[in-house]
């Protein structure tokens, strides 16, 4: 693909469905930048409908349109097939920069072939949901190594020329959910591996209510499933997601469920239960349980609920993906080799 006319040293894409909430200041932060070359901003506007283009055209950047939703990886894969910068940095919609952000990720490329950022440890909102939505989004990153077989574009950086070489995002994944990672486990698969710079932190100004966190949780698994099952592997070197312990944690929840109801009861389970919970706990559940407490004590009891549930809701959704994989109605999700970006 040949590079875009009249060349910038960086494109800062955004991709913006429905966030007119956070958009403004998200452009805001990004426009009060500090220390970088010449730039310009790219919003890829992923059909929205709440007004975020409108939002969008206040700002001096580009606007790019698609015609309807087609996802946070195509509409990504737009706006680095656009992009008139040797770098690309991505930022999302509802993320936050600090005025040296982009210029420390610009210059972190020296030393790597991929950065990313990581989440400051205040969430911009606290309610509930959002609380329990943010410690578990933290407990991932604090599971994520400094260099990785993995990559998270929320806030993060890499030459497009390098972009455009691997193919962009799998547009398979059509919510944003494990598209990033997926092309950093291809960038791994070549010896390329990815920076996370765990002093760069940036501010999250996602507001989730229960619903709203039990269905990412939901689109979030299965596509875990079903990279998993088109890589063959287990873990991706043992990194957020797909950390060992995870696994471990994942059946604690589902032994401390199932056994729930025979220890009320007062037969001889109780201890298997008591035991259950403890691992439970050592494996994940107080580290998130106190995390949401520490900003109101008696969100603890619900938050430990919660962090069962959600092991259940991943669990549901990894079945359902390992059944349509089995049955063929899955298709496989590209782990080595890659398209042009859009494709």
């Amino acid at each position: 693909m040949p590079e875009p006319a009249d060349a910038v040293a960086l494109s800062v894409i955004v991709p913006v469905r429905d966030a007119r909430a956070t958009l403004p200041g998200c452009l805001a932060a990004i426009f009060a930048s500090r220390g970088l070359p010449s730039y310009e901003v790219l919003v890829v506007d992923d059909g929205s409908r709440d007004g975020s283009a409108e939002d969008a055209a206040r700002f001096p950047c580009r606007l790019v349109r698609l015609p309807a939703g087609r996802g946070a990886a195509a509409a990504r894969n737009e706006g680095a097939r656009q992009a008139r910068g040797e770098v690309i940095a991505f930022v999302d919609a509802d993320v936050i920069v600090g005025p040296g952000t982009l210029a420390v990720l610009v210059g972190a490329l020296a030393e790597a072939p991929a950065v990313f950022a990581t989440y400051d440890q205040e969430p911009v909102h606290r309610n509930f949901a959002t609380l329990l939505y943010h410690a578990l989004s933290l407990r991932s990153l604090r599971d994520t190594g400094e260099r990785v077989p993995v990559f998270y574009s929320y806030c993060a950086a890499l030459r497009a020329s390098l972009f455009r070489e691997m193919g962009g995002f799998d547009t398979r994944f059509t919510g944003a959910t494990f598209e990033d990672v997926e092309l950093g486990w291809r960038l791994a698969q070549r010896g390329l591996y990815s920076r996370h710079l765990r002093e760069l932190r940036v501010r999250h100004a996602v507001r989730y209510d229960l619903p709203r966190l039990a269905r990412a949780y939901y689109r979030k698994s299965r596509d875990l499933a079903l990279l998993l099952l088109s890589s063959r592997v287990a873990t991706f070197g043992g990194q957020g997601w797909t950390r060992r312990r995870n696994w471990a944690g994942l059946a604690a929840a589902w032994a401390t469920l199932a056994q729930a109801p025979a220890t009320a009861a007062g037969t001889p389970w109780a201890a298997a239960w008591a035991a259950s919970l403890v691992a439970l706990l050592a494996l994940g559940g107080a580290e998130v349980s106190a995390a949401v407490a520490r900003r109101r004590p008696w969100y603890a009891p619900p938050a430990l609920a919660c962090y069962v549930l959600i092991h259940v809701v991943a669990t549901a959704a990894m079945a359902s993906a390992a059944a349509a994989w089995l049955a063929g109605r899955a298709r496989p999700l590209r782990s080595a080799s890659a398209a042009g970006p859009g494709s």
